[in-house]
């Protein structure tokens, strides 16, 4: 009898916690969701005194919550749209611009290449600087307004290559994403650049996009492996070279 007593006391137990932590993440992603228009009108305060740093900083809250909030609608009451998600990227990228990192501009665009909105922003934008030189920070457009980073650097007479990426389940921006990094190195003369895990290969090409300035084209063949990764983290897509934040 007291086994069972045992039992029922953990289960119940259990029970709590997991109820408690529910209640606890819907109070953060109600709160989070209500903040939206918060931070769009200080990010225009900021955007209206030339403070675009700042700006930049509150519109970026703007589009990640826009974003994360969009797809928990059910569990937030808030209902966001994609044209809501839509002006939060292009408000990053039009505070970018203005502090003169028309890269940066640029790949908040092209979250959302297709609209109108955005398609007006890129062709505001000047022509991309190409240059022989590799090194440097390149991004990929992740969930909720964050990004995948390949970093670059120049060593004596090959370039060290590095990996950061992430992937946000549907919970992720207030649980956290999974994680996954890898090291690669290039003969500085070379464009082709590959890495191997067990039965994982990654193969990354540097290429000039005379729209879109330098990239990365990174393709994953991971086989049956996860090539050390999170779960679920991925290379694999286009990597656009930014200016320094």
């Amino acid at each position: 009898m007291r086994k069972i007593s045992l039992y029922i006391a953990i289960s119940s137990a259990f029970a709590v916690t997991t109820s408690f932590a529910e209640s606890s993440y819907q109070q953060e992603l109600q709160q989070g969701c209500a903040k939206i228009k918060n931070y769009a009108q200080i990010g225009k305060k900021f955007y209206d005194q030339k403070q675009y740093a700042k700006a930049a900083k509150q519109f970026e809250n703007q589009a990640a919550w826009a974003h994360f909030c969009q797809l928990n609608a059910e569990e937030s009451g808030i209902k966001i749209t994609g044209r809501d998600v839509e002006i939060a990227n292009n408000n990053v990228g039009l505070s970018y611009a203005k502090l003169g990192k028309p890269q940066w501009a640029r790949v908040w665009f092209l979250r959302d290449k297709d609209s109108k909105t955005s398609q007006y922003n890129l062709k505001q934008l000047p022509k991309p600087q190409l240059s022989t030189d590799l090194q440097g920070n390149y991004v990929r457009a992740n969930g909720f307004g964050q990004w995948d980073y390949i970093t670059v650097k120049k060593q004596p007479n090959r370039y060290l290559i590095d990996f950061e990426g992430y992937y946000f389940g549907l919970r992720g921006l207030i649980y956290g994403p999974n994680l996954g990094s890898f090291e690669t190195t290039m003969p500085i003369t070379a464009k082709q650049a590959n890495y191997r895990y067990e039965d994982c290969q990654i193969k990354l090409q540097f290429l000039n996009d005379t729209q879109n300035g330098q990239k990365i084209q990174v393709e994953q063949n991971n086989g049956n492996s996860s090539c050390g990764f999170g779960h679920n983290v991925y290379a694999g897509g286009t990597f656009y070279k930014v200016e320094r934040k």
